[in-house]
């Protein structure tokens, strides 16, 4: 089963770098790895629209208001990142609603000007046994990548693992295009302007 420890030690496992029992231990490997796995989690996620990852609802309006924009929302706390803003009756319109990320300083928003939105995002997942297997393997990468300069200061490996993973999220975006059908549809200001 798919754990943090398992995508720990493969990360390990790339860079040559033996194996944790938790990330724990004591060693400075767990160390190491305890520093970097959120933020390397947070980007993996961020980098990929994945499947397990996604996440659909309306968004909650907000009393704020902000130049330029009808509407100001709250942006939901486990989102990672925000891939698309429609009305409800527009989910399937292949046409790109403007929004804007805004923030006070405590706390992030989104203004637009469609009532009632929904926001479809990459949602922030901890829990490692629903992951993609190539997910794993992106984040293992990019997770060695951080971890190997500091335990092996060698600034090549470094530098392969990060290509390494970069091929990874490339190999995702094939296979994650084979896993969802939805029929296109366009805008009908798409349709006149193509008559």
């Amino acid at each position: 089963m798919v754990s943090q420890t398992y995508i720990c030690n493969l990360a390990l496992s790339h860079i040559g770098g033996g194996k944790i029992t938790s990330l724990d231990d004591g060693t400075e490997k767990a160390r190491q790895l305890e520093i970097n796995y959120d933020v390397c989690l947070e980007m993996a996620l961020r980098d990929f629209p994945w499947n397990f990852a996604r996440k659909i609802e309306l968004l909650a309006l907000t009393d704020d208001t902000t130049p330029g924009w009808d509407y100001v929302y709250g942006y939901p706390v486990d989102c990672t990142k925000v891939l698309k803003i429609y009305a409800g009756n527009n989910a399937r319109v292949q046409e790109k609603s403007e929004f804007k990320i805004i923030s006070d300083g405590d706390e992030k928003y989104i203004a637009c000007d469609i009532e009632d939105a929904y926001i479809e995002y990459t949602m922030r997942v901890t829990n490692p046994t629903i992951y993609d297997p190539l997910f794993v393997k992106a984040l293992s990468y990019l997770l060695a990548g951080e971890i190997s300069n500091a335990l092996s200061g060698n600034a090549s490996k470094t530098s392969e693992m990060v290509q390494r993973y970069q091929l990874a999220i490339k190999e995702a975006n094939l296979a994650g295009a084979t896993e969802e059908h939805i029929p296109l549809e366009w805008p009908n200001s798409y349709l006149r302007g193509r008559r």
